[in-house]
């Protein structure tokens, strides 16, 4: 939802790259035209424009990041940054077919992940397209989204059998009250991993080491390695 001060125009040729996608759905979202803003990126993967990774990297969560920063800033409502938010969940949401066809053309992982949002933090969207990458790479994924009660997170590891936990924070704050959740979940789940992650961590990782931070990408261009090999 950032005004640029650039305009685009539905009637103008299909965009053809991700700056070109992020500009035309940063101008629908600033224009409050749901249907277009989901209709560009749907039919900019379906036609083959951009894949979902980068969908999601280059400008998905860009333009809520962006949507973020302007509404901290005063430029936009709150309302309108929680329209950009539906927006980019609802795009999410119809591309998750689209996820399962990636998912059933790699090898399975053999590996299985739990995601969740510590109590209190709401902000789950960017958690909710780290779990496609996770299914992109050919791992099992469970998506627990916001607001997850450590003893509620920890039953569904142990019952599920995961191998690894993934917790997002969004805000300083949740970020401070993250150690002792961490703190509590790596104690009863043992041997299990627990990673932490999130626009939080986005500018400072301070008093966090490179073992408890999720390296996305690291992560499963490791794992795409070792199915190749």
């Amino acid at each position: 939802m950032v005004r640029t001060g650039e305009t685009a125009s539905e009637g103008s040729s299909r965009p053809a790259s991700a700056e070109q996608i992020h500009e035309l759905i940063a101008f629908q979202l600033a224009e409050h035209d749901k249907a277009a803003a989901v209709r560009t990126a749907v039919e900019a993967v379906e036609g083959g424009a951009i894949s979902i990774p980068t969908l999601y990297q280059e400008v998905l969560w860009p333009l809520l990041s962006h949507t973020g920063q302007a509404w901290q800033g005063g430029q936009v409502r709150i309302w309108e940054e929680h329209f950009a938010s539906a927006v980019v969940r609802t795009i999410v949401e119809m591309l998750y077919p689209s996820v399962l066809k990636v998912k059933a053309t790699v090898p399975a992982s053999g590996r299985s992940v739990l995601l969740a949002c510590p109590p209190e933090e709401v902000h789950d969207l960017g958690l909710r397209m780290v779990a496609d990458r996770f299914d992109m790479a050919g791992w099992a994924t469970y998506y627990l989204g916001a607001d997850t009660p450590p003893s509620e997170l920890v039953d569904a590891a142990r019952r599920l059998g995961v191998d690894a936990v993934v917790i997002s924070s969004s805000t300083h704050f949740h970020r401070v009250a993250l150690r002792h959740h961490i703190h509590q979940v790596k104690e009863e789940l043992g041997n299990v991993q627990v990673w932490v992650g999130g626009s939080a961590f986005a500018h400072s990782t301070q008093g966090w080491s490179s073992g408890d931070l999720l390296d996305l990408e690291e992560l499963l261009g490791e794992a795409r390695s070792v199915q190749r090999g």
